[in-house]
């Protein structure tokens, strides 16, 4: 009983810590902005109302195809990560710049947009927070996996590999599962929504 108490404790504590780290450096990405130099944010201007444009000519099918792709490969990654053994530090690097990236997404829409931004952003950033999701779950569990791969190694710890790795397989596969249906969102539904904002 203790030993499980324990566990769920140090459990606790990784996703506390996880949620300060998300949150420090969505905050931090937000502030980034304002550090920009002139030439910088014109640079960042021009990128996104390119890219809010480009919605109109959007080729759905290859799109989606593409960020199936890329999501996919980051999370497998990430799961890769949590079988080796130093694959902690990584996570937590993905981890930092996923969400820095969104905070930076979030200040640069509301400045080139300004009031009309909030709505734009709150749109935008749908898929982003899916993902987001889908990260940090896997992340979690990830890092998990990796310390209990380490007991097993080192410290000879009484721990069922074969058990781990097969609830590890599972949590990859929810992980892919909520990454297409945010790949959905961010191809077929989010630019349709913002297509109605005429940007």
């Amino acid at each position: 009983m203790k030993k499980y108490i324990l566990k769920k404790k140090l459990k606790n504590k990784l996703l506390m810590a996880l949620l300060i780290i998300i949150l420090l450096s969505i905050i931090l990405g937000i502030l980034y902005t304002s550090t920009l130099s002139n030439n910088n944010i014109k640079l960042i201007k021009k990128t996104v109302t390119s890219f809010f444009k480009n919605i109109n000519t959007l080729n759905y099918n290859n799109a989606f195809i593409k960020s199936v792709f890329r999501n996919i490969t980051s999370l497998v990654f990430i799961w890769l990560l949590g079988i080796s053994i130093i694959g902690i530090p990584i996570i937590l690097i993905i981890l930092i710049f996923k969400c820095f990236s969104l905070g930076f997404s979030i200040s640069s829409i509301l400045y080139i947009y300004k009031l009309k931004g909030i709505l734009i952003a709150s749109i935008y950033i749908i898929p982003l927070l899916i993902n987001l999701f889908a990260i940090t779950y896997l992340s979690y569990y990830s890092i998990i996996f990796s310390k209990n791969l380490n007991s097993l190694l080192f410290t000879k710890k009484d721990v069922s590999f074969k058990n781990i790795m097969k609830k590890y397989s599972k949590i990859l596969l929810i992980s892919l599962a909520i990454i297409v249906f945010s790949s959905i969102v961010e191809i077929y539904i989010v630019p349709s929504i913002l297509k109605l904002l005429q940007i």
